[in-house]
């Protein structure tokens, strides 16, 4: 029994209202194991993911933030696709923005995980045979370093479950039901008892971030006016993606800094961003984390009135450098701290109140980007070794195109997420970016390194 933190919290009330499942891609070269044997392997270890056992209990009446209790995984969270004949690899990624469609519900699962294959992964010089490992997972789990840890250590080979998991619920598995019947009540319990207590914290945590607002009140980032991106992207989600080597992006000071470069191309030419321009960046915070979500979003401008590649890049740079010591000054962590006091019901309402089809008067960005440093390239499924890795920003009412930059080795895979609503020819953005991005590359024939952040502390979701 442990109680989500508030930003977990928030994360698990937000998908009420909104799609925010995550979904880490994998591919790994194809071997002779079936795809059925792969999957009932992996099923296996989830058993011994401390991290894939858990569900979410809510406290009655919100008097307590929901909790995490146990849950032995069922067998149907791993599930199988075998074509007959092997898949295209954009049939592949159509195939998973479908399963966006089908969000988890953490009061009964987490994740789940989707073996596909045999796909033919067409998007380097030469077609390889793959399978394909989606792990599809609740925000309120974890945010991309989190995810990725998870991932990490399921497809370690060391990982051995305790045997088959049983479809019928075992008597272990009931008496794990039963617990989550006790967590209520004693939630309720501690909450009621709490209440006060958080009420005055709420207050006190208030006062003092208002008293810190008057002497520390760091320059924020203005947003900038909403572009025809920034609309409802509908039901249907369309799925791209861009393989390019690490090595290849030495001119930049980071991966994600050539990726932002590259979008930033893509967006003036691709289309018509001509005025000032931003992108909503997900930033990972430094430290020990005491949420599962240990990040926040802001605004970094793209500076497309600056022709000099180069010098965009180091701009780039410093933006990111300045959100993340906006993030770090006493007034952010006062008011993150007022947050963390504020009862749960109120937190609750106000997420359910909030208006998600008003069109805001500004935005922080024009697009999402969420960055991740997924480590090295050690990872095997079934004797085949990984080969790349990807995932795909969430769309939302007010954010109709998205990008992912996730790397493992020295392989990094830019992903595109949007809708037909928001980009009719969404293949012609995408080679736009591809386009850009080679420009990014040629800017690092002079040598130098391109390096994302230690793995343990990159800019993520």
């Amino acid at each position: 029994m442990n109680r989500l933190a508030d930003a977990d919290a928030r994360s698990f009330w937000i998908s009420e209202r909104m799609r925010t499942d995550q979904f880490l891609l994998y591919t790994f070269v194809a071997t002779d194991v079936p795809v059925s044997a792969t999957a009932a392997h992996l099923r296996r270890c989830a058993s011994s993911v401390p991290d894939l056992c858990l569900r979410i209990v809510e406290t009655p009446a919100d008097l307590d933030r929901p909790y995490w209790v146990r849950a032995h995984p069922a067998a149907d969270q791993v599930r199988v696709v075998d074509p007959a004949e092997p898949m295209r690899w954009q049939d592949c990624l159509d195939l998973v923005a479908g399963l966006e469609a089908d969000q988890l519900d953490p009061r009964r699962e987490a994740w789940r995980l989707h073996v596909i294959g045999p796909v033919n992964d067409s998007r380097r010089d030469r077609t390889e045979q793959v399978v394909v490992v989606v792990l599809q997972v609740v925000h309120a789990l974890g945010d991309g370093r989190r995810t990725a840890r998870i991932a990490r250590e399921l497809f370690a080979e060391a990982a051995e479950g305790a045997g088959e998991m049983e479809s019928r619920p075992s008597a272990r598995q009931r008496l794990l039901w039963a617990s989550a019947t006790a967590t209520r009540a004693v939630a309720a319990g501690v909450g009621v008892l709490t209440l006060p207590v958080r009420l005055a914290g709420m207050v006190a945590s208030g006062l003092r971030a208002y008293r810190v607002s008057r002497s520390d009140s760091p320059a924020q980032f203005a947003g900038v006016p909403p572009s025809p991106l920034n609309t409802p992207p509908g039901r249907d989600r369309v799925l791209r993606t861009l393989v390019v080597d690490r090595r290849e992006l030495s001119a930049f000071p980071t991966v994600t800094v050539a990726a932002l470069t590259a979008i930033s191309i893509a967006l003036t030419e691709g289309l018509g961003e001509q005025t000032r321009s931003a992108v909503e960046l997900t930033i990972g915070r430094p430290g020990s984390a005491r949420a599962r979500n240990h990040f926040r979003t802001a605004g970094v401008d793209l500076h497309i009135d600056t022709t000099d590649l180069r010098r965009r890049a180091d701009l780039i740079a410093s933006g990111i450098a300045a959100a993340r010591a906006r993030d770090d000054s006493p007034l952010r962590r006062a008011q993150r701290r007022a947050g963390a006091w504020t009862p749960a019901a109120l937190v609750h309402r106000d997420l359910r109140g909030f208006d998600l089809v008003r069109r805001p008067d500004r935005v922080t960005g024009v697009t999402v980007v969420s960055s991740v440093n997924r480590g090295p390239a050690d990872l095997t499924l079934g004797g085949g070794q990984v080969t790349s890795t990807a995932g795909f920003p969430a769309l939302s009412p007010a954010q109709g195109l998205t990008h992912g930059v996730h790397g493992i080795g020295d392989t990094v895979t830019i992903s595109v997420v949007t809708s037909r609503a928001v980009l009719p020819n969404p293949d012609e953005y995408v080679q736009i970016l591809d386009r850009a991005l080679r420009r990014c590359t040629d800017l690092g024939t002079d040598g130098g390194s391109a390096q994302d952040p230690d793995p343990a502390s990159p800019i993520s979701t």
